[in-house]
């Protein structure tokens, strides 16, 4: 078996500290949906983190930074979930204040 890169090793390591960040949001629109009542489809904020995953593993499994077409997809499509369900979240908890 093969000895983990320094490259790899940084590269899953970083995953941890972004799945926390997108838990921390997941359960800011769980609490805000527990509180008002309206649906903020939290379950969603999973997703992204799932697809970050999914693109980290791999360049980790490939031993590159960036520059691979599947791996870039895959961090484009988790940018835009983040991006389209957080904008989502904001005009939900700030619509008519």
């Amino acid at each position: 078996m093969d000895n983990l890169s320094l490259l790899q090793l940084l590269t899953i390591y970083a995953w941890f500290p972004l799945a926390a960040l997108l838990a921390i949001v997941l359960l800011m629109a769980r609490f805000y949906q527990n509180l008002t009542g309206e649906n903020t489809r939290y379950r969603f904020f999973v997703l992204p983190m799932v697809i970050f995953g999914l693109a980290l593993a791999y360049y980790a499994s490939i031993d590159r930074v960036l520059g691979d077409p599947l791996g870039d997809v895959l961090l484009f499509l988790g940018g835009a979930t983040l991006l389209y369900l957080c904008v989502n979240l904001y005009r939900q908890m700030t619509a008519g204040r």
